[in-house]
């Protein structure tokens, strides 16, 4: 029954010591790809730049005021929110980059 406790154990803090793991890797990604977005890029080249967002909103709907006819993705930090970090890239109708903002909570 001890062997069996321990290897749980040890599986149980492998896995979390992967998601860890992979929680830096994916925000260092972001972080260095956000970078490179620029404004009037296309909707096509942030996905794939940074993936699938996290979520879509009307512009400003969670962080800052409101702006018509524009979509803001937001690409949240693996350890949110205990670590209170969000990437936003603001797309025009026409799906081009309007601008990108980071959110950071001191």
């Amino acid at each position: 029954m001890r062997h069996k406790a321990a290897i749980f154990l040890l599986a149980f803090v492998a896995l979390i010591g992967m998601a860890t793991a992979f929680g830096f890797v994916r925000n260092a990604l972001i972080a260095r790809r956000f970078a490179a977005v620029h404004i009037g890029a296309s909707e096509l080249d942030v996905k794939r730049a940074l993936g699938r967002p996290s979520w879509v909103e009307p512009c400003g709907k969670s962080f800052g005021e409101p702006k018509p006819h524009c979509t803001e993705y937001i690409y949240r930090n693996s350890f949110a929110p205990l670590i209170p970090e969000f990437y936003s890239v603001s797309l025009d109708e026409t799906g081009h980059v309007l601008g990108t903002y980071v959110y950071e909570s001191p």
